[in-house]
Parts: C-alpha cells; structure tokens; sequence
C-alpha cells in the first residue's frame, strides 16, 4: 500500500470566484424580480416604460441565470490534496479519489486555459503513463499555482533522478510533444485532451531524436529554456540552432531542459 504521507493543502473549487458569482447572480435575479413585481403592481403604466421595465427585469433574471450556469461550467471536474508523497485527485462527479504518489508522475502538459491570459501559463495537466487519463489544474482550483510549482519541482527530484540514472546506463528517454498546427480547428480540439496525436522524442546519453532529425548530445554546447512565446533550442558551438521545439508543445519542458543542462555540463559516460 502506498504511503500518502502528511497532508499538506487541499485545492478545491475556488470559494472567492465562487461566491462572488453567487452574490452578483442573486443580486441579478432579485432586482428581475422586483422589476417585474413593480410592474404586475403599478395601476397605469405608459406602453414604452411597460416595454423598458419588462424587458429590463427578463434581462436581469437571464443574466443571473446565465451566471450560475457559467459558474457550473467553469467548476473542476478534479479537486485535489496535496501529501507528502504525492497528489489525491478527487473526482467530483462521484466523489471516487485516487492517490498518485510524485515519481508516477510521467508527463506534465502545461497550457493556457483561454486565450485572454497573455502570456500566462496558468493551468496544467500530468498523467502517469500515455494510457492512463489526464489529470486536469485550472485556474479555478483553489491554490492552483503552488500545486502546478510543487508538481513540477518533485517531478524534477523524482523523475530527474530516475532518468539520470536510465541516461547513464546506455538507456533513454521519452519525452512526447505535440506537432505544430495551423489549423484552428486542430488547435481548438486539442483542449480537449483527446484528439491529441502526440509524437515522441527520444533522448539517451548520445543523441536526441525525433521522427525525423537525429541530433548528437555531443554537438550540443547550450540549451535555450525556452518561454511561452519562445521556443526550447538546441545549439552547437557556433550558437547555430541544431535543435527547436516551442515551449507549449513539449510535454515535461523543465525536465527535459534539465537533464540536457545536466548532461552538457558532465558529458555522461555510458556505463558497460
């Protein structure tokens, strides 16, 4: 049996989105209803001002309405605990939870939840291997941000270590991408986490490959981390690009620039 560990936060809905939802959407429908209450009350009433007060009270109903439906839609479907050892993702729909402890962690996609964010990255998914579902953070997890950064920084000690380790050993290492997309529809449909036709690179202690270009570790001089709006490169000793791959589209990009860093600095010898 896994050991969970203490538990450290717990990450549900966000109660400040929450409640401000509620308020305005009960604010919005009572003052509907007192429109449309003075009206059914008022003795004489001009056409044009029994128009404006019904239409005005519809719209103020509709409007809170359409508030509390958003707030229903933008509700996670996966809340979260944070343990020692790992995260416990609790279903909402049937309250059914399951415990992943850190080093199952496999890949960590991070994205944008809408395209008002800027250049925020500011919600996450991870999986423990490319069967299994993923596990989705939005903005409207409470603490969303510290569970992403803890996420990440035990996948690097988990993960980082195991691979090192796997490098070493004349073994590799894969890593999954996304391929780059024109079309709008594609890009649209890959939020949905199921019409993601990932390809994979592959990364061992002499080279880097992909479906269709093979680079030498040895070759490699500096790696450019990459941002969102940047992407994650490869160069030799001339600063000459061998390698480029955008940010967003890398699955677990802050490990794979780190054991490239990693393996640059200490040129990792196979072990026989």
């Amino acid at each position: 049996m896994i050991e969970e560990g203490r538990l450290l936060s717990r990450h549900g809905f966000t109660k400040t989105n929450s409640w401000i939802t509620i308020v305005i959407s009960a604010l919005l429908m009572l003052a509907g209803a007192m429109l449309v209450l003075f009206l059914l009350t008022a003795k004489r009433a001009e056409d044009d001002r029994v128009h404006f007060t019904l239409l005005a009270g519809m719209a103020c109903i509709l409007l809170g309405v359409t508030l509390l439906v958003l707030r229903q839609l933008i509700k996670p479907k996966q809340t979260y605990e944070l343990h020692e050892n790992g995260v416990l993702v609790i279903n909402q729909h049937n309250q059914k939870d399951h415990f992943i402890p850190f080093e199952r962690i496999c890949d960590i996609y991070r994205y944008r939840s809408g395209n008002y964010t800027g250049k925020v990255i500011n919600a996450m998914a991870f999986r423990t291997d490319i069967y299994s579902a993923w596990n989705k953070i939005s903005p409207h997890v409470a603490g969303s941000a510290r569970l992403i950064e803890v996420i990440i920084d035990q996948q690097l000690t988990h993960r980082g270590a195991a691979a090192l380790t796997m490098l070493a050993n004349d073994g590799h290492v894969s890593f999954f991408y996304l391929p780059r997309s024109r079309s709008l529809l594609k890009r649209l449909l890959t939020r949905n986490f199921l019409m993601m036709k990932e390809k994979q690179l592959r990364l061992s202690a002499l080279s880097l490959s992909s479906e269709d270009q093979v680079v030498s570790i040895d070759q490699v001089h500096r790696v450019i981390a990459g941002t969102p709006t940047q992407p994650i490169e490869l160069l030799d000793a001339q600063d000459r690009v061998l390698f480029s791959i955008p940010y967003l589209s890398l699955f677990s990009a802050e490990l794979f620039v780190a054991l490239l860093e990693h393996m640059i600095q200490s040129r990792i010898p196979i072990q026989g």
